[in-house]
């Protein structure tokens, strides 16, 4: 019996690799194959570095959204001159201890860019997710160059609270590698920028945004777009990571799904076809994870294939999706603890609910 393990990172507990061990050690005796996955978010980098051994890490220091200097890895591939880029590196909501998209921008994930570009980049791939930022990619396009004006003619920083008051853009002084590169942005988020399914109106609560706040940083986000001479607001992926997508379309971006970008690094079909399971999961699964996250896609391209799905996770509204091919969806939190005590101890709650179910998983008739 063969079962893929291809399990989402647990955000600010286990990344994909470590979920994946996690699980496989309450497997043994089944002879199993891990797969690391990623949306775009946290965990991207280490997905592609485990699918891509010619891979190195290149870390650099970048301005933090604290405004300290931080290390910040990205990944580099020689061969075919390819940056790949995690934003949650950078400006990922893991690094802050609070949240607040007013003082958050992605200037420190800019400077990753700018720092591929001069390395002779030919091909940058930057994964979108997990952002602590609302900015619209304002952060990263000023660490490329690009220079923004109020109406008056002042050159405005990189803080989120100048969104708003951009009247006009410069883009003469954008690094001229930064023209000549093939952008590709991928993510499962594909809401547009703007509107009651946007950047600000369905991730800005997550970010800490007020909710009496939504509609003014909707309004301010709003003016900044239309500073751009093209508009790029309705595009698949243009409000991911808090409006990077928009950033990064206005640079001549294509769009890449993360499922279909991830199952072509690990030749996952492949794998699929010859499996009997798939185990999945990641820290919370809920409706939202079924618009765009790893898990949910990963199951439905299983199911394509024949192979059912089990479903792990820390928290969740649902115990089966069998239409996607999720046979049972397992919480694996089995006694009352805290937040703090369920995210130290992810590893060994997760190994331990694998292990409970592990005797029912049998060969599909």
């Amino acid at each position: 019996m063969l079962i893929v393990v291809a399990m989402d990172s647990f955000k600010g507990s286990l990344s994909s690799v470590e979920a994946n061990a996690a699980v496989v050690r309450a497997l043994e005796g089944y002879d199993v194959v891990t797969v690391p996955v990623s949306d775009g978010g946290e965990g991207f980098l280490d997905a592609w570095l485990a699918s891509h051994p010619e891979g190195e890490v290149v870390t650099d220091s970048v301005t933090a959204l604290d405004g300290l200097m931080r290390q910040a890895r990205f990944g580099w591939a020689e061969s075919s001159r390819e940056a790949v880029i995690e934003l949650a590196e950078a400006s990922g909501l893991t690094l802050v201890e609070t949240l607040d998209p007013w003082r958050y921008s992605t200037y420190g994930t800019g400077l990753q860019l700018r720092a591929a570009l001069l390395r002779g980049a030919r091909r940058i791939t930057v994964g979108l997710g997990g952002s602590a930022t609302i900015d619209g990619g304002k952060g990263l396009l000023e660490a490329l160059g690009v220079r923004f004006y109020d109406h008056i003619g002042n050159e405005l920083d990189s803080s989120p609270h100048h969104v708003g008051r951009v009247a006009s853009i410069d883009w003469s002084n954008l690094m001229p590698e930064a023209r000549d590169v093939e952008w590709r942005i991928v993510s499962d988020v594909t809401n547009p920028l703007l509107g009651s399914t946007g950047a600000v109106a369905v991730f800005g609560p997550q970010k800490g945004l007020p909710v009496d706040d939504v509609d003014r940083y909707e309004a301010q986000l709003a003016r900044y777009a239309a500073c751009f001479a093209c508009d790029r607001t309705a595009l698949p992926g243009a409000g991911a990571a808090g409006g990077a997508g928009f950033a990064l379309y206005q640079l001549g971006a294509t769009y890449v799904s993360g499922i279909v970008e991830v199952a072509r690094w690990t030749d996952l079909e492949a794998k699929l076809r010859t499996a009997d399971w798939l185990i999945t999961g990641e820290g919370k699964f809920d409706q939202q994870s079924l618009h765009g996250k790893t898990p949910y896609g990963l199951a439905r391209l299983a199911h394509t294939h024949g192979v059912p799905t089990l479903v792990f996770t820390g928290q969740s509204d649902m115990v089966a999706l069998p239409d996607a091919g999720i046979e049972a969806v397992f919480p694996i939190i089995s006694q009352v603890m805290t937040l703090e005590e369920a995210m130290r101890d992810a590893g060994p709650l997760l190994t331990n609910a694998v292990r409970r179910i592990a005797r029912l998983i049998h060969k599909k008739a």
